[in-house]
């Protein structure tokens, strides 16, 4: 009996790990139809933009745009500190990374 409860205990885990890691495909798919997110900042001489742009500025466009929750350790970007494109990367599960465009504009 007791085989057979581990045995169902360790059936449900694999099926909560496959349903995971499905929606983190759904989710990847979803960020590769938007493709890019757009960030208006105040700018000052040149391409310098006052203050920076960081990931949980990602995750809160993200939010909005979306009304998707991403947490912020799951996005790997660098402090933008200039208008220009940049390439943020999303580990969405440890098979599924996207990669997404950010335009940060003068505002």
């Amino acid at each position: 009996m007791k085989l057979e409860e581990e045995r169902i205990e360790a059936e449900k885990n694999l099926f909560l790990v496959l349903q995971v890691k499905e929606e983190a495909q759904q989710l990847a798919q979803i960020f590769e139809t938007v493709r890019s997110f757009k960030v208006k900042q105040k700018c000052g001489k040149g391409k310098l933009i006052f203050g920076s742009v960081t990931a949980q500025d990602l995750v809160d466009i993200i939010k909005a745009q979306l009304q998707r929750e991403v947490g912020k350790r799951i996005v790997e970007l660098l402090e933008i500190h200039e208008t220009g494109e940049y390439i943020a990367e999303l580990k969405l599960y440890p098979e599924v990374t996207v990669r997404i465009r950010l335009n940060v504009f003068a505002n």
